[in-house]
């Protein structure tokens, strides 16, 4: 597959509707703190749009702390407030989505064309890849139904 491009970024600005100072944060890169062109960004960020080719997780503290909120390619956000986390970001992951989908093995086959994939239990991220989440519902039993 191709090369990274440089459409994995996320543009940030410090106020919502996508107004006042902007900055652009490219990667693949972690930013363990906003710290960031001159100016510190942490704790201070509106609104934003994230790049074609790119997954971020956004931190409510510095290090990749505390809560995180995720937003996926093309995602645009003018009102950060509705995540309840308006001027509360103070660390970043920007991950390659290009990479993601190498590493999956989506080069040119889309699972929609597989009839099985739905009911491929394998389908999906390996554990401990980006991107992937944990199964919540592991080990739970569902009421009403015996082991």
């Amino acid at each position: 597959m191709a090369e990274t491009s440089g459409d994995c970024y996320i543009d940030v600005w410090r106020d919502a509707d996508f107004r006042g100072e902007t900055l652009r944060l490219r990667g693949p890169a972690e930013y363990p703190e906003l710290g960031i062109a001159g100016g510190y960004w942490g704790g201070d960020i509106g609104s934003l749009r994230v790049g074609p080719n790119a997954f971020v997780m956004a931190y409510r503290r510095r290090g990749f702390q505390d809560q995180v909120v995720t937003f996926g390619p093309n995602d645009e956000v003018a009102d950060l407030s509705q995540f309840k986390f308006d001027d509360e970001i103070e660390s970043l992951k920007v991950i390659d989505s290009l990479k993601i989908f190498d590493r999956l093995g989506y080069n040119s086959h889309s699972p929609a064309q597989d009839s099985s994939a739905a009911g491929d239990a394998g389908a999906g991220p390996e554990p401990g890849a980006a991107g992937a989440r944990p199964n919540r519902n592991k080990g739970r039993r569902r009421p009403g139904r015996g082991r």
